[in-house]
């Protein structure tokens, strides 16, 4: 009777092949796990990708709503940028240093090349310009730069699972 004998052929753990005999399992009866949906970027990539804007997972560019708005979860991967609430303190510390860095710079720039006479209201406005535009410009890199490094924290966690191609059909049965 060939393939007739059990009725239950490709259900047959023991089997490891369907009845057109087609081997669905490695030698040791062990399923390989499906290929990663996304491939792991380095350290240096997934920042790079942050700092352009896009997602850290899977460098997808509609990651804002609108200029100061950012989306809960990226479109494409579903990764959730903000992972708590509150979790977006290093971004703002993040656009603080870049401001006010810059702002350093500018200062000492306009003090050593004007050092015998400081146009003191020159140097004013140009300072106010600096610290206002800066951090305004800078906001949406400073956020995505922030979930790039949360991403690449939470990517360490033995817990983390890359997100895998899955059976569409399977979905109902997770």
């Amino acid at each position: 009777m060939g393939g007739m004998d059990n009725p239950y052929g490709s259900l047959d753990p023991e089997r490891g092949t369907d009845d057109a005999g087609i081997v669905d399992r490695d030698p040791e009866g062990v399923t390989p796990p499906p290929p990663p949906l996304y491939p792991e970027a380095g350290t240096l990539t997934t920042l790079l990708r942050g700092a352009r804007r896009r997602c850290p997972r899977c460098g997808d560019r509609d990651t804002f709503a609108s200029w100061f708005a950012m989306r809960i979860a990226c479109p494409r991967c579903e990764w959730r940028f903000e992972k708590e609430q509150g979790g977006y303190l290093g971004a703002m510390v993040l656009n603080y240093v870049v401001g006010i860095g810059l702002w350093i710079v500018v200062l000492v720039v306009g003090l050593v090349l004007t050092v015998p006479d400081v146009p003191v209201l020159s140097l004013t406005i140009v300072s106010v310009l600096v610290l206002v535009l800066v951090p305004l410009a800078f906001y949406p890199r400073s956020k995505t730069i922030w979930a790039a490094v949360e991403y690449l924290v939470l990517r360490t966690d033995p817990d983390y699972h890359a997100p895998r191609h899955r059976d569409p059909r399977a979905r109902g049965l997770e």
